[in-house]
């Protein structure tokens, strides 16, 4: 079997918790009458074994809209690079679809998997898209990444990273150890990211590191030869420092209550940015603590019993999850995407 073909797979193990939105994706798809087509296809494994999934939605119309191509959105979900959270996946990825984009869930290989594995996946998502662009009606000068947390820091760090000849090479070596029926030749063009939306993204492994994102990525200094190669390493991943001419535009989003991963993450990002005239838009909401994903009803993980009434109505503004002000970054960043055009 090709595992770069688009083949249907059975559930992998990091679905074991999915059924939990499997009606709220339902449901939303049928309140939005949608018409989707979902494709699994594997980008990738590492040495331990483990290996990432992309879940393509795609926009799946009448003949009336058969000559349209659409945007793409990739979603890299967070988990500090121990897992890939359900919450930042399928229904930040229905939200889009629901606006007109296709889109595509990237769960990426984590812990015990290091660095850059997850980012040689994300350039392979990549590779594939833009490879069958046309089939799946996907606008290849379109393509856009968004992640939450350590998803952001992934992003971010293929977006600094996607020109250089390591990633491009590694790819080559991956096609051509393969099954793959494709040209093994990768132009680095295939790889560009036309945007990123990072949503309280780990940045830094300075002085406001998210530690566990950090120790999950690369290990600790025990696990190097010398404290040198180790502190190389660390400065390698805080991509504050890494910031350049090939990064694309950037859409970027926090909350100043964030107790895991300090605001000043995006900060130092966003002043890198500017300092290398990369376009960026930043918005930092005032309430909200991390992880909230879309902010709203749905992507809600656990309810406190005082939510509950006698009446069987769930409060849903007793979940720290809900913050509705939070929700207002979708409609924000379709309005950057639409902007950039």
């Amino acid at each position: 079997m090709n595992k770069f073909e688009s083949v249907p797979l059975s559930k992998p193990n990091w679905c074991r918790e999915l059924h939990q939105f499997e009606p709220l994706v339902t449901r939303f798809a049928r309140d939005m009458r949608l018409k989707m087509k979902t494709i699994f296809t594997a980008v990738g494994g590492t040495k331990h074994g483990m290996e990432a999934i992309l879940h393509i939605h795609l926009q799946d119309l009448s003949d009336n809209f058969a000559w349209r191509v659409r945007p793409m959105v990739i979603v890299c979900p967070g988990g500090a690079y121990a897992y890939t959270s359900d919450r930042e996946a399928d229904p930040v990825a229905m939200q889009f679809l629901a606006m007109g984009y296709n889109a595509a869930v990237l769960r990426y290989s984590c812990a015990p998997a290091r660095y850059p594995d997850a980012l040689i996946q994300l350039g392979r998502a990549h590779l594939y898209l833009r490879r069958h662009a046309k089939e799946f009606k996907i606008d290849p000068d379109a393509i856009y990444t968004v992640g939450f947390s350590a998803g952001g820091h992934l992003v971010c760090n293929y977006c600094e990273r996607w020109s250089e000849d390591f990633v491009r090479q590694q790819l080559e070596y991956d096609i051509a150890h393969s099954m793959a029926k494709e040209d093994k030749h990768v132009d680095v063009e295939e790889l560009r990211p036309n945007g990123m939306m990072l949503g309280y993204p780990v940045i830094t492994s300075g002085e406001y590191a998210h530690t566990g994102s950090i120790e999950n990525l690369i290990g600790t200094a025990a696990d190097y030869e010398s404290e040198d190669r180790y502190r190389q390493m660390l400065d390698d991943i805080s991509l504050e420092k890494h910031v350049n001419k090939d990064v694309p535009p950037a859409f970027i989003w926090g909350t100043a209550e964030d107790g895991s991963v300090h605001p000043m993450n995006s900060v130092l990002l966003v002043e890198a940015l500017m300092r290398e005239n990369i376009p960026v838009e930043y918005h930092l909401f005032r309430k909200g603590g991390h992880g909230l994903s879309l902010g709203d009803e749905r992507t809600i993980s656990a309810m406190p019993e005082s939510a509950l009434n006698d009446g069987g109505n769930i409060n849903f503004q007793a979940a720290k999850e809900y913050v509705p002000s939070t929700s207002a970054w979708v409609s924000m960043a379709a309005t950057w995407i639409r902007g950039l055009h």
